[in-house]
């Protein structure tokens, strides 16, 4: 059985007795309005509370000022290493303090181009002004959304971000109004895929008008792209290279992912295939270099894209972050896209969320998302950062790699 068949059965069994119900007019029904008037208000007053922007200064520049600029003189090796000690054992010692800025502002303060997609639970087609019934709850119902919340929990999709989901749902059905030829089971289902749209809306915006926008206001726009090993950092960046050329943008790859030979080298053969430029350097160079030099080419030649291949790196690992955050304030990137695996489940959510707790993304990439039938890591993302999916990988081939469209994601949940 798919993810929800277990819920769908259990709903259609309530079609022929839907105890739930209540008469228009009745006590029970009176009181189930109320009720959903009250929550959806509630509702109201939590996302108005959350979009008003409150500024706070970005993580990304919480220890910048301690980091040493790739082009001045550097120091020695074990001048170097002791100063690396001293910022991992301060870094260690912050506490943490999620940014509140607004969702559609990048990790530098650039405006983000808002989606034309929309989604909300709209049980309008449904809707009777007269001679309807009234969901009303109870026992019922409870069990229903139980089932639910457990396919939820067995699709890889994390507990904060299930539990949301369901109090949302239960909040927009209970104290609907409905016609009495309206089958429940399809009540209840389109309420389950506004309240799976509501769960990706965070901050989502439009990769490829972001671009355009960024683009017509200056060049080259900076992209850089972060993540823990192994995600497919590399080959989302070339399959971004060739999106971006196939629209005209002239484009540059930077290999910045200094720390592993092998990762130059791909990105370089990657840059060929595609009859891109890459700026690289030797095994163990200055990433921010590297990226700075790429940004310079690229400024020079009149290319209106640069692409930044950062170092794979755990988001346990103090000094290792601190590269990036010096990768950062030296190029100053437009957009900062964390690239995850689909295939991974609650790990990758637990990875974008201890990366997130140290340095702040605008969006994620998710890799193989074609290969996973279960969704809950797309789902969780998004709830758990507050950062959208914005890009998704389908497969091997270098046109293989899509904006993100939820409502695609929830037609396969819900197919």
């Amino acid at each position: 059985m798919g993810l929800f068949d277990r819920f769908r059965k259990k709903v259609r069994q309530t079609d022929d007795d839907p105890s739930f119900m209540a008469a228009e007019g009745s006590e029970l029904a009176e009181k189930a309005i109320a009720e959903r008037e009250a929550a959806l208000s509630k509702m109201k007053k939590s996302d108005k509370i959350t979009e008003e922007p409150i500024e706070t200064d970005s993580e990304w520049d919480e220890i910048d000022d301690e980091l040493a600029d790739p082009f001045t003189t550097p120091t020695n090796s074990k001048e170097r290493k002791r100063m690396a000690r001293e910022l991992a054992t301060k870094a260690s010692q912050q506490p943490f303090q999620r940014s509140k800025r607004n969702p559609l502002d990048s990790t530098t303060g650039r405006k983000l181009t808002e989606s034309d997609m929309t989604f909300e639970i709209d049980l309008s087609e449904y809707h009777t002004n007269i001679g309807g019934m009234v969901i009303s709850g109870g026992p019922v119902l409870d069990e229903i959304l139980e089932e639910l919340e457990d396919e939820l929990l067995s699709s890889d999709m994390g507990h904060d971000a299930a539990s949301e989901l369901i109090t949302n749902l239960r909040s927009h059905l209970i104290g609907s109004r409905v016609s009495r030829n309206a089958p429940l089971s399809e009540v209840v289902e389109r309420g389950l895929r506004g309240a799976l749209l509501s769960l990706l809306k965070a901050g989502y915006w439009d990769f490829d008008r972001t671009i355009r926008d960024f683009v017509s206001e200056e060049a080259p726009v900076v992209i850089m792209m972060v993540g823990v090993n192994g995600t497919g950092k590399t080959t989302t960046s070339a399959k971004i290279a060739k999106r971006l050329d196939d629209q005209g943008f002239g484009v540059v790859l930077a290999a910045a992912d200094t720390f592993r030979a092998g990762a130059i080298d791909q990105l370089a053969a990657h840059a060929e295939r595609l009859g891109i430029r890459c700026i690289k350097s030797q095994r163990g160079g200055d990433s921010a270099a590297v990226a700075r030099d790429a940004i310079e080419s690229a400024r020079a030649k009149g290319d209106e894209v640069v692409i930044i291949d950062t170092s794979g790196r755990m988001q346990n690992k103090s000094n290792l972050m601190e590269e990036l955050q010096k990768v950062h304030r030296v190029t100053n990137p437009h957009l900062v896209i964390f690239v995850a695996d689909a295939l991974a489940g609650n790990d990758a959510v637990t990875q974008a969320v201890e990366f997130q707790r140290r340095l702040t993304f605008d969006g994620a990439a998710l890799c193989k998302l074609d290969t996973d039938a279960r969704g809950g890591a797309a789902l969780s993302i998004s709830h758990a950062t507050g950062r959208p999916i914005i890009l998704a990988g389908t497969g091997q081939g270098y046109d293989d790699l899509e904006m993100f469209d939820p409502n695609w994601l929830v037609d396969q949940l819900l197919s």
